[in-house]
């Protein structure tokens, strides 16, 4: 082979070396954005969810399009990170939003609504509680929480395959009859 020949093709491969390596490079950036700003996937642990989510764990979808309390109605769960555990992210059911009032019931009490007593969620917080109250920590135990700590909401389980459903909004408002 020349000597010529050789350095063209020394040079094509550092090239296609180049392209790929920008390629991968912005792959990337491109899954690490989706993953940070758009959906998310998590493994979801605990009693407190159930019977919406096992309690062994499921593999839940999470829009973090709804990070700070965006477009977040009563009945949506969300993602936050939990206010009394560093580090921790917590899963509930929104009960209340800015301005509601909710009953604040005992924690870990099975009675709803027996010596509770009447709250108004502040401006930027939400009340939420779990699904299987008797075995949840929630807002009748550290209260309101701000919206600025909601990283998301959950909006479908993915795992495993044979549960795989989006999550409702099990929530309607009451309807008054006149």
């Amino acid at each position: 082979m020349s000597q010529t020949l050789r350095t063209i093709l020394r040079n094509a491969n550092r090239g296609t070396m180049f392209r790929l390596t920008l390629d991968g490079v912005g792959l990337f950036c491109a899954c690490t954005l989706i993953w940070e700003h758009l959906i998310t996937v998590q493994l979801s642990e605990g009693p407190s969810m159930y019977p919406t989510f096992s309690p062994r764990g499921d593999y839940l979808m999470i829009s973090r399009l709804h990070s700070h309390g965006r477009g977040i109605e009563v009945g949506d769960v969300v993602r936050f990170y939990h206010p009394t555990f560093l580090g921790v992210n917590g899963a509930k059911r929104v009960i209340g939003m800015p301005g509601d009032f909710v009953c604040r019931d005992l924690a870990f009490s099975t009675e709803v609504g027996r010596e509770g007593e009447m709250i108004q969620v502040p401006e930027g917080h939400v009340y939420v509680a779990g699904d299987n109250l008797p075995w949840s920590r929630d807002s009748r135990n550290y209260g309101p929480i701000p919206m600025g700590l909601i990283n998301g909401k959950i909006i479908a389980r993915v795992w495993p395959l044979s549960k795989m459903q989006w999550v409702r909004n099990t929530m309607q408002p009451a309807q008054l009859s006149e």
